[in-house]
């Protein structure tokens, strides 16, 4: 799942509150309560990515500073899994700004709202790109199994702060932890993360809140999670409270309140929002060129002589059509008369847009008429970058090219005659 600029600044405030709190509780957390808990999490991962056909989440999250709220973010998010489809709104307030946005995506497209206007931009995904999945199972990745494996290890022999109890058929998790139940060494790791990881100048500048500077330390934390007949942890209620002094001294309390609920599951209903009546932008996913990029562009060829550069001739690129984001053109040379060169290159090129989902790839016959592929991008405004000779490694998304030498300079310039 995807989150908007605003929302992730938030949503990292709260993995940051957790980071500091689960290093706390890390070391004061025993016995079935917190075994019990870790596992229900994972499970209720696992469900819901895989083995549930559709579900739907309501998430509230809201950050204050000395009992002011200064960030708030409401989603609501609707999870098609079998058909690989979400629907998001989202509602922020931010430094006292309330923002709405909207998003739809599937295999296929992706939707935007645009509040203002009411307005819709939908983009086209890559053919080759449609089989991202919508949600993916976080306890899957190597990282998160690491942070696991260091979790455990911070495991002491304090007293068991997780209680577990059971009634009709559910699971209900509650923890409480106060800055006396937390030892030293966490406070001092937690203090460091939350101070320069976490909420560092950058955010709290960004948020207009006062940067705490010292003395930061876990005032208390508290945390409520049920889980239902299922296995799938329905509803989760979390709270922390920190405190930190600023740079003149002054302390003050940064507060986070999160609350999650899974909802309706296998009766959500995702669909593609109607777009009758309302303005439409098409756009597609990926470097897309389209035809105000139909023209001419042009560097020079430079070689170095003594202590001195010499222009000896210039490079063009014509894109001669753009359709479908799919573009033709042509790649020469022209040198300064008197000028004799080894070679004068000269061919013509195309892309086709589907091909990669990282790049625009040029295919060409190089001088000896040998098939090579280029890379194209679009370089500020108006210009463009250009590589010939690449080797791509599409599955992580790199390459590697030669330019013919080292003198070949990639950055062409617009003309504009």
């Amino acid at each position: 799942m995807k989150f908007s600029k605003k929302t992730a600044t938030v949503c990292a405030f709260v993995l940051g509150a957790m980071i500091l709190t689960a290093t706390a509780f890390a070391d004061t957390m025993l016995g079935s309560g917190f075994n019990s808990l870790k596992n229900s999490v994972k499970s209720t991962m696992t469900k819901l990515t895989g083995e549930v056909d559709n579900f739907s989440a309501d998430m509230i999250v809201s950050v204050k500073v000395d009992g002011k709220v200064i960030s708030e973010s409401t989603n609501n998010i609707k999870i098609d899994v079998s058909n690989q489809a979400e629907e998001m709104s989202e509602r922020t307030l931010n430094k006292g700004k309330i923002t709405e946005s909207y998003r739809y995506n599937d295999i296929n497209q992706s939707i935007y709202n645009n509040a203002e206007d009411d307005s819709y931009t939908v983009v086209e995904k890559r053919k080759n790109n449609n089989d991202r999945k919508i949600i993916d199972n976080p306890f899957e990745e190597e990282q998160v199994k690491d942070a696991e494996k260091i979790l455990d290890a911070f495991v002491g022999n304090l007293q068991d702060i997780i209680q577990l109890e059971e009634s009709g058929g559910k699971k209900m998790y509650i923890g409480n932890l106060s800055d006396t139940q937390i030892p030293p060494l966490a406070n001092a790791i937690s203090s460091f993360a939350f101070k320069y990881a976490i909420l560092d100048e950058w955010n709290a500048k960004r948020l207009n809140i006062p940067s705490p500077k010292s003395n930061i330390y876990l005032v208390n934390a508290s945390g409520k999670a049920v889980e239902n007949e299922d296995g799938i942890i329905e509803s989760g209620i979390f709270t922390a409270s920190i405190s930190a002094k600023d740079n003149e001294g002054i302390e003050h309390i940064y507060s986070l309140d999160f609350s999650i609920d899974i909802k309706d599951i296998n009766n959500t209903v995702v669909a593609a929002p109607n777009l009758v009546g309302h303005e439409v932008t098409y756009n597609k996913e990926g470097y897309e060129f389209d035809s105000k990029y139909i023209g001419k562009y042009k560097n020079d060829i430079v070689e170095t002589k003594g202590n001195s550069f010499e222009k000896i001739g210039e490079r063009f690129i014509e894109i001669t059509s753009v359709k479908d984001g799919n573009i033709k053109g042509k790649y020469y040379e022209v040198y300064n008369e008197g000028y004799k060169a080894e070679s004068i290159r000269s061919f013509d090129f195309y892309s086709n847009y589907d091909e990669s989902i990282y790049f625009t790839k040029l295919h060409y016959l190089n001088e000896n008429g040998e098939k090579k592929t280029g890379i194209i991008h679009q370089n500020g405004q108006q210009n463009i970058n250009v590589s010939f000779d690449v080797e791509i490694d599409e599955e992580n998304g790199g390459y590697s090219y030669s330019n013919y030498d080292d003198e070949f300079d990639s950055n062409f310039v617009r003309i504009f005659e």
